[in-house]
């Protein structure tokens, strides 16, 4: 049985879980928005995946490549556009850990000042989902301007409200700077939200850290965000901050 269930895995047919184990057909869990029936765990999501789960059927319109020579940007942790959700216009940066890790260097940190100059420009609202390892360091000095380069477009922002959606994980440079700047601080369940990993820590405090460390449902219940909200409730969710808007 055990074979046939690593055939099945290998062709994609079946899922297992990554938190409890379940092997999970992998229709069912399409179906159920890629979370896990048994435990609630949400798997990670690419870009695509996560634009057509949460925007209007069509609406999603990617903004042009900027500074770039061509019309499309070279190939990027991020995709980025102006989009409609519950009939609601907004403009939309979703970030693909499957891409480098969703590391920000250079080019996508000019995608970001982009985004958040074209909300100002229309006076929309801006989501962004954030999922990141952090900032992309072998550009060196360049990768670690990011940070100072998002968060100055930030606050130059005041006619467009920034609403950030954690996802897991998102960690490094991304959360210690634009990310944590939202006007609305969302996150999944269970996603881990921080800026060093875990072991990183224990080995410079040599100290056993405490369970949970890390998830969004301790930095909810210490502030740090405003809401958990379940991915088969995060479109209407966002509809209605987005009606306030």
């Amino acid at each position: 049985m055990s074979e046939v269930l690593d055939v099945a895995k290998k062709d994609g047919r079946w899922v297992e879980c990554p938190s409890c184990s379940e092997i999970i057909i992998t229709r069912k869990l399409q179906e159920n928005l890629w979370v896990c029936h048994h435990c609630n765990h949400h798997f990670r999501l690419g870009a695509r995946d996560r634009i057509d789960m949460i925007c209007d059927r069509g609406t999603f319109d990617e903004l042009r490549a900027g500074d770039y020579s061509g019309d499309e940007a070279p190939e990027e942790a991020i995709r980025a556009g102006k989009a409609s959700i519950g009939g609601k216009p907004c403009f939309l940066g979703v970030m693909d850990f499957s891409h480098k890790g969703g590391s920000m260097g250079t080019a996508l940190g000019q995608r970001i000042v982009q985004l958040m100059n074209a909300a100002e420009k229309d006076k929309l609202p801006l989501i962004m989902f954030c999922a990141s390892g952090g900032v992309r360091i072998h550009e060196g000095i360049w990768g670690l301007f990011q940070m100072l380069r998002t968060v100055h477009a930030r606050d130059k922002i005041t006619g467009s409200p920034l609403i950030t959606v954690f996802t897991d994980p998102t960690t490094g440079g991304v959360t210690a700077s634009f990310a944590s700047l939202a006007d609305i601080l969302l996150a999944e369940p269970g996603a881990r939200i921080g800026f060093a990993g875990p072991r990183v820590i224990q080995t410079v405090f040599h100290s056993e850290l405490p369970e949970g460390f890390q998830s969004a449902e301790t930095l909810l219940a210490n502030g740090f965000l405003d809401s958990i909200v379940h991915r088969r409730d995060l479109k209407d969710t966002l509809s209605f901050f987005l009606r306030w808007f």
